[in-house]
C-alpha cells in the first residue's frame, strides 16, 4: 500500500477486533465550559470558576467529544482507506443507532485515553451494519464510559440509491 493505492474499507474487509489507535485528551475547565456554551447549556455548573475545579465535573455527553468515534483512524490502522475518505465513489455510511454506558464520572484535570473498535457486524434484511466501540478510561485507568455505534455500511439491493 505504500505506493498510494487506496484499499476500500468495504463491509467485506470489516473484521470484528480491528482496533484504532489510542486517542488522549485532558479535561480542562476551559474544555468543559466551551462544550456548555456550544450546547447551550447555561447550568453554572459547567460555567462559572470554581475553587474546586478538580472535582468539577464534564457533562456526559461530553463523552462524543472528550473520545471521538474516529471511524477513519480504524481503517486507516487497518491498512484500508475510510469509504468517507476514497478519492473515486466516495460514499457515507449512515448512523442507525448509538448506545452509551457510563462507569465513573469525568472530572476536570483527568486525562481520558480512548480507542475504538469492532465489535459486531450483521446483515439484517440484506442490510449491511457494523458496530463500533469506543471505551474510554481516565489517568488511573479506571473506564470512565463506552459507547456502541452502529452505522449502515450498505443498504439492500433496490432500498437505497447511491446517486
Amino acid at each position: 500500500m505504500g505506493n498510494g493505492e487506496e484499499i476500500r474499507w468495504e463491509f467485506e474487509a470489516v473484521e470484528i477486533g480491528q482496533t484504532g489507535p489510542p486517542y488522549t485528551l485532558e479535561i480542562t475547565d476551559e474544555l468543559v465550559a466551551r462544550y456548555a456554551e456550544i450546547a447551550r447549556n447555561p447550568n453554572p455548573a459547567y460555567t462559572e470558576d470554581s475553587a474546586e475545579d478538580q472535582l468539577k465535573l464534564a457533562m456526559p455527553t461530553m463523552i462524543f467529544r472528550i473520545a471521538p468515534l474516529r471511524r477513519q483512524d480504524i481503517a486507516s490502522e487497518n491498512g484500508f482507506t475510510a469509504l468517507e475518505r476514497v478519492s473515486e465513489n466516495s460514499r457515507q455510511t449512515p448512523f442507525a443507532k448509538c448506545e452509551v454506558r457510563w462507569f465513573a464520572p469525568i472530572h476536570v484535570n483527568d486525562i481520558i485515553t480512548s480507542y475504538g473498535h469492532i465489535v459486531d457486524k450483521q446483515i439484517r434484511r440484506g442490510n449491511k451494519f457494523v458496530t463500533f466501540r469506543v471505551e474510554a478510561s481516565n489517568q488511573d485507568d479506571q473506564k470512565v464510559a463506552e459507547y456502541d455505534y452502529t452505522c449502515i455500511f450498505e443498504y439492500a439491493k433496490g432500498q437505497h440509491s447511491r446517486d
